[in-house]
């Protein structure tokens, strides 16, 4: 329960600020999808725009500004991620972190998929978890879409 508020605090502290969510997509909804099936005070999703505009958030700022392995040999962080189109094609990919022995990373990024029935936003999304609990990037994409769906998406 404790993820989902947390998610929901975060989502809506940005609101005023953000550019809006497509029709439909319910802002409270997206915020508890995204708590339940990936959250945890490690997670960082960002969903972008075509142009890269930042339109939500589910995370602090801190953790989705921090900078994690890149999992290719480099570093970056979500937000540095999510500004540059990296969702397309859509990828995930985990590595160790050195953050802490055993400690992982995992990605996973992409285009915002439309429900059936329901127009494409155009929208890309980064999801990042580090920690010893973090999930594998194919399963941070696998929970991220649904929770898409559930939102209205």
């Amino acid at each position: 329960m404790r993820r989902t508020a947390f998610f929901a605090l975060a989502a809506l502290s940005l609101s005023a600020c953000a550019q809006k969510l497509p029709e439909g997509v319910d802002d409270t909804k997206l915020a508890q999808a995204i708590g339940r099936s990936i959250g945890s005070p490690s997670t960082c999703v960002i969903i972008t725009d075509a142009q890269g505009h930042m339109v939500w958030r589910g995370g602090g700022y801190v953790t989705c500004a921090r900078t994690l392995p890149s999992c290719d040999g480099g570093q970056t962080t979500a937000e540095a991620l999510s500004k540059t189109g990296a969702g397309k094609p859509a990828r995930f990919i985990s590595c160790p972190s050195p953050s802490a022995a055993g400690n992982s990373v995992g990605w996973a990024m992409g285009p915002v998929p439309p429900s059936p029935g329901k127009p494409d936003s155009h929208f890309s999304y980064v999801a990042v978890m580090e920690g010893d609990r973090a999930l594998p990037g194919v399963e941070i994409q696998d929970r991220v879409l649904h929770a898409f769906a559930k939102a209205g998406f």
